[in-house]
């Protein structure tokens, strides 16, 4: 692995441990040791009692034995289930039903919970995983029922949804959101058992069949949480007391940031792309007390940023509302962590002595673990329960609480089947294929076109609004995708078709100004695709820069805003003065736009524009969808001259496999005048740096 310059001069306290120290931790194992050994035994009792046990090995067992590191063959799970190690594990929820606590508040404080039997797989409704210290399980919302999917790995953490085809003979059905069954969850030893004969492992597993398919080791110890961004895997290997990224799908190592094995890194957020670059993660540092959250570049090896007031043995956290949603563990509190002030806000409190893992955000509701105190090697107990809490952010309301089964402590709360990000982003469950239309047909774009061009009423445009919540508010073509009527471009085509073929590249464009910073972000998105920047804004869209190739381009441009702006929308005075971003996009032959989401202040506030200036004419070669969560894509048809707006926080890509290029005319549209004061101008040759715009063009 590539490794970063450490930071332990940052934040690491690392200290060998004394003598006495190592034989309180060699008694707590065997003590832990002897304690297993006492609830296998129960536990292959209780088998007896419980469960319907196969005399003869069953299919999924079978499946169990593959690996694929090269190394061991199939019999190697076999030898080990044979040593004793696993002989006594339940059987696999593949083969035999699970016996699984549910129950309410009311049960946790009148009894015990009710009993009832719940077969794998549940049925598909609005489902989470639960990654608990004995057991991979999924629990249903809506019907409170809970089922293992896999158990008898030692300890299960981190998760996200496999890619498309990822598991070869077995057909994966993962998509954009993930929508599928083929997860990779984080499997280690348990905390005090050092005679485990287990490793820090990705398991590949059918969340349907509950059977594993792959088993990758990985070069991390204690590991807790595992992030996919794309084609990025972060892992936090807290025993090493590092930040690792690998590539994915071959999962070879890219970069190691070292922070320390005292700091106890337990959680990894992807950090804005646009604003920090490809390599730079958010990361919870538990340091067994006062935590902290760190901004950390793993291509440099640095720390930019910390948030030393986020709690105390914290855990879990997800962006939410230009803040973080956060777990303070050691006082049993939901808190929403303010960056701008350093500080936080206690959203909700359990008066009980109780302890918080797990943590996702799904339409305004945070699902959260609440568990009892308990000593380290008690996490294993399979007689373990843990509660599911649900509150409603926008309300500051706790919706319900669940008392669920756990086999052990509860780490991670995840819904990998709807989005790859569900642990690091706030998400949605979508709606029903019926919710948007899909446009597919002629007919159709021409009911959209009526739909959307009035004659009659000026500021036609989308509620900016509808960009707040865009998966989870009432979706539809007003608030999604906006066309209007065409506007003669012909100006812009033929001085186009003056300039030299390559006029567009970075390099030709001397005699215009250079903007630094964003090289990572349009090679992961936009590979193959050029800009011609007149106009651009800092991250929050405040501060703007006019590009000296404005002023060459002004005599083409500018008709094309009056009549879409003047005429058609009806703005008073010069459309200009209201830009905050404008742009040329080309997509050369055979390129792609992949599917993203536009973040950031300059996104959510200003309204987003395109003018399609030259579309190939093989039109079925060249695409522009929006994928609404959870509902039917939506084909933007694509004409020579005919704006539209979109709502840009609504997950979109674009495709041109045809033998020309495509070019739009982008405009991002301030509804007030952008105050002069604003407003700067750049000379040729000047180089500014994205990351810095708000503070000037700075190279």
């Amino acid at each position: 692995a590539r490794r970063g310059p450490s930071m332990a001069s940052r934040t690491s306290y690392m200290l060998s441990p004394s003598a006495p120290s190592r034989r309180r931790r060699a008694s707590a194992a065997q003590a832990m040791r002897i304690r297993r050994a006492l609830m296998w035994a129960c536990t292959a009792l209780a088998c007896v009692a419980t469960y319907r046990v196969s005399s003869q090995p069953s299919a999924a067992d079978s499946t169990l034995a593959m690996f694929d590191d090269g190394a061991k063959s199939s019999a190697a799970f076999t030898s080990r289930r044979d040593d004793g190690v696993d002989v006594m594990r339940r059987p696999t929820p593949s083969s035999v039903s699970s016996s699984i606590v549910v129950g309410d508040a009311l049960a946790r404080e009148g009894g015990d919970a009710e009993r009832e039997v719940v077969s794998t797989p549940t049925s598909r409704g609005r489902l989470l995983t639960l990654s608990t210290h004995g057991a991979l399980m999924m629990f249903d919302i809506d019907t409170k029922k809970s089922t293992v999917v896999h158990e008898g790995r030692g300890v299960y953490y981190g998760i996200f949804p496999a890619d498309v085809g990822e598991a070869g003979d077995v057909a994966a059905s993962t998509g954009p959101h993930g929508n599928g069954h083929l997860a990779y969850v984080a499997s280690r030893p348990e905390n005090a058992d050092i005679t485990s004969p287990l490793t820090d492992s990705l398991l590949l597993i059918d969340l349907e069949k509950g059977v594993l398919v792959r088993d990758l080791k990985i070069d991390s110890k204690f590991t807790h949480d595992v992030v996919k961004r794309g084609s990025q895997v972060f892992i936090a290997d807290t025993g090493g007391g590092r930040v690792l990224e690998l590539e994915y799908p071959s999962m070879r190592a890219v970069f190691a940031a070292e922070i320390g094995v005292r700091q106890h890194v337990n959680t990894i957020v992807p950090a804005d792309v646009e604003e920090y670059g490809m390599h730079t993660v958010w990361a919870v540092l538990h340091n067994l007390g006062p935590s902290m959250l760190v901004l950390i570049d793993l291509e440099k090896g640095k720390v930019l940023k910390t948030l030393d007031k986020v709690g105390s043995k914290s855990h879990g956290c997800v962006p939410y509302k230009n803040g973080f949603i956060m777990l303070n563990s050691g006082e049993g509190q939901l808190i929403y962590v303010n960056p701008e002030i350093n500080d936080f806000d206690v959203l909700w409190i359990d008066s009980s002595n109780t302890f918080m893992k797990g943590l996702v955000v799904i339409d305004d509701i945070a699902y959260f673990g609440v568990s009892a105190f308990g000593k380290r090697w008690e996490r294993g107990d399979p007689s373990k329960t843990s509660d599911i809490v649900a509150f409603d952010l926008v309300s500051r309301t706790m919706l319900w609480r669940e008392t669920v089964q756990t086999l052990g402590l509860l780490n991670i709360i995840a819904a990998p089947m709807i989005d790859e990000a569900s642990t690091w982003k706030a998400i949605s469950w979508g709606k029903d294929d019926s919710a948007i239309p899909a446009i597919t047909t002629e007919n159709d774009e021409s009911q959209l076109l009526q739909d959307t061009v009035n004659d009659n009423e000026f500021s036609n445009w989308i509620d900016l609004s509808a960009k707040e919540r865009p998966e989870s508010s009432g979706l539809s073509r007003q608030n999604m995708l906006l066309m209007y009527k065409p506007i003669d471009v012909r100006d812009l085509q033929n001085f186009i078709n003056t300039l030299p073929r390559d006029a567009f590249k970075a390099y030709a464009q001397e005699k215009n100004a250079k903007l630094g910073g964003r090289t990572d972000n349009m090679e992961q998105f936009k590979p193959n695709v050029d800009t011609m920047i007149l106009v651009f804004s800092d991250r929050s869209g405040k501060e703007t820069y006019v590009f000296p190739y404005w002023h060459k381009l002004k005599r083409y441009v500018t008709p094309i805003l009056t009549d879409l702006f003047n005429k058609q929308l009806g703005i008073q005075g010069d459309p200009f003065a209201h830009i905050i971003r404008l742009q040329l996009a080309v997509m050369n032959p055979g390129s792609e736009i992949k599917r993203h989401v536009d973040r950031g202040g300059w996104a959510k506030n200003y309204h987003r524009f395109h003018v399609p200036i030259f579309v190939p004419s093989d039109q079925d070669a060249t695409e522009f969808v929006m994928s609404p969560m959870g509902a039917s894509r939506v084909n933007v048809p694509l004409s020579e001259g005919v704006p539209f707006e979109i709502n840009n926080a609504i997950a979109h890509w674009v495709t041109n496999f045809a033998q020309t290029w495509r070019i739009h005319l982008l405009i991002d549209f301030d509804e007030e005048i952008v105050p002069p004061e604003r407003r700067h101008a750049l000379e040729p040759g000047d180089v500014c740096d994205y990351s810095k715009l708000d503070s000037g063009c700075i190279s």
